[in-house]
């Protein structure tokens, strides 16, 4: 008799470490966000959650990056932060895809959602 054949995990595939990483946090179901760019290697030992708190408490912030973050804060009561349906427990490499510019150079990207629960709904 045949032996079942063992499905294997995907082998995850290793990401280049000398990119730039592009931190993109969006509130809810937001189209847009506030991004943050990274240098090569800079994130390197950091966790996510540390990049995204770093990002959060900027002081550079144009009018609009201001609208955003306080509509990522107002998720964020009672809410928490979501990286591709994940909690945030982790560095950024493990949440990043590797995109690559009009112009053809790569970077990693990350995305983060605050997302805050649905409040109502039927009784």
């Amino acid at each position: 008799m045949a032996e079942p054949e063992l499905e294997k995990e995907p082998e995850r595939e290793e990401l280049p470490r000398a990119l730039p990483l592009v931190l993109e946090i969006m509130a809810g179901q937001a189209s847009e966000g506030l991004v943050d760019i990274l240098e090569a290697r800079s994130y390197e030992g950091r966790s996510l959650r540390a990049l995204v708190q770093a990002a959060l408490s900027r002081a550079d912030l144009t009018i609009e990056e201001r609208q955003i973050l306080e509509d990522i804060k107002r998720q964020l009561d009672g809410g928490k932060l979501l990286s591709r349906g994940k909690d945030i427990d982790g560095t950024a490499t493990e949440y990043a895809s590797l995109e690559e510019t009009e112009a053809g150079e790569e970077y990693l990207y990350v995305p983060v959602r605050a997302i805050k629960p649905q409040e109502g709904g039927v009784r």
